[in-house]
């Protein structure tokens, strides 16, 4: 009887409406940016390290250059433009999954009557969204002194290329979360990210010897889809298509490795 009783309850259960489905990731959204943006410390070096290096080296010091070489300056931009989107996705991201699940938090989501990927998703969008507003300061200085000579219609194809490239290291930092804790997961991403920005050719020419390399960093594909976008062949490496491929697939590995992580570890 109790059997039955039972079976018929769990059969009237319908399935949340599209409408209650979309309202509860945004509500995990708006919870995931208020956390994030509560967290000045973690999130105020993250905007103004990057801006203030491209304000000394390039604002500062390498004009002279600039002027003679305008492709020059649009070339150290995507540099530490990269630096800009994907510092608030792998350094945010992969700290704070890894102190959450260090505090069993992913297991209590698991519990609640939520979309199993709620937080998935807040995380990726909240990364792309900081991401973007540590770009937007490096782009106004650059415009505003004349660094970055480029039409309208170039900076919007750059900067729509920089924000998609930040995608990658959201799950870069996905991956890092969820295997490592959070006392360590800064540390491990630093020797993720440093060894990429100068192993990959962000910042200056790599030998002959080492330029084999450059494409197993996605600061690498980033860079170059940035230079596709602003139409600066100079300083096109590999083709656009082979750029894409690369960093849907850097995107689909992490992620994998971050949702096989969790599915045995919580």
């Amino acid at each position: 009887m109790n059997a039955v009783a039972l079976k018929s309850t769990y059969s009237s259960i319908e399935a949340p409406s599209f409408r209650r489905t979309v309202g509860a990731y945004l509500t995990e959204m708006r919870y995931e940016f208020t956390r994030t943006r509560r967290n000045v410390p973690l999130l105020l070096p993250m905007i103004l390290v990057p801006l203030a290096l491209y304000a000394f080296f390039v604002v500062a010091i390498s004009d002279v250059a600039i002027a003679k070489d305008p492709v020059l300056g649009i070339y150290l931009f995507g540099a530490f433009a990269v630096m800009s989107v994907s510092m608030p996705a792998l350094f945010g991201i992969g700290t704070s999954l890894a102190i959450e699940r260090e505090m069993g938090l992913m297991l209590l989501k698991r519990a609640q009557p939520a979309p199993t990927g709620g937080w998935l998703v807040a995380k990726i969008v909240v990364g792309i969204v900081f991401g973007a507003v540590a770009y937007l300061p490096m782009l106004a200085l650059a415009l505003g002194t004349g660094r970055l000579a480029l039409e309208p219609g170039q900076v919007v194809a750059m900067s729509a290329a920089m924000i998609a490239g930040s995608i990658p290291f959201c799950a870069l930092g996905l991956m890092l979360g969820t295997l490592f804790k959070g006392s360590s997961a800064a540390g491990y991403a630093n020797l993720v990210f440093l060894p990429g920005c100068y192993l990959s050719g962000l910042f200056f020419p790599l030998p002959d010897s080492m330029k084999w390399q450059a494409p197993l960093w996605p600061q690498f594909h980033i860079q170059q889809m940035a230079m596709h976008a602003a139409d600066a062949t100079k300083f096109q490496f590999a083709p656009l298509q082979l750029v894409i491929a690369c960093m849907v697939a850097f995107t689909v590995t992490f992620s994998a490795v971050a949702i096989w992580r969790l599915a045995r570890k919580g």
